[in-house]
């Protein structure tokens, strides 16, 4: 009886070390990141769309991107984006 409850435990232990601390490190890693993102940085958001942050609101956590293509001659499209739907920050 004992060793099927030192099974559990072990396969329980083995759990949480090879799914809750990688991610608690992932999450942290993507903070770091969504900190860093100032005006004119280029962003890929979760939807797919890339585009250069032009202005950033603290109060509503709103990002307004520039999502039309340089040196087009295109006219500038500013699209507000939600902190949250950014995916990573491109170089």
């Amino acid at each position: 009886m004992w060793q099927y409850i030192l099974v559990f435990a072990g396969l329980f232990v083995f759990m949480i070390v090879f799914s809750i601390i990688p991610n608690r490190r992932k999450r942290k890693e993507q903070a770091l990141m969504m900190q860093s993102i100032t005006t004119g940085d280029k962003i890929l958001t979760i939807g797919g769309f890339v585009g250069t942050v032009v202005e950033y609101n603290s109060d509503t956590m709103r990002y307004y991107v520039n999502m039309a293509r340089e040196g087009e001659g295109e006219p500038p499209i500013i699209v507000v984006i939600m902190k949250d739907a950014i995916r990573s920050k491109l170089n």
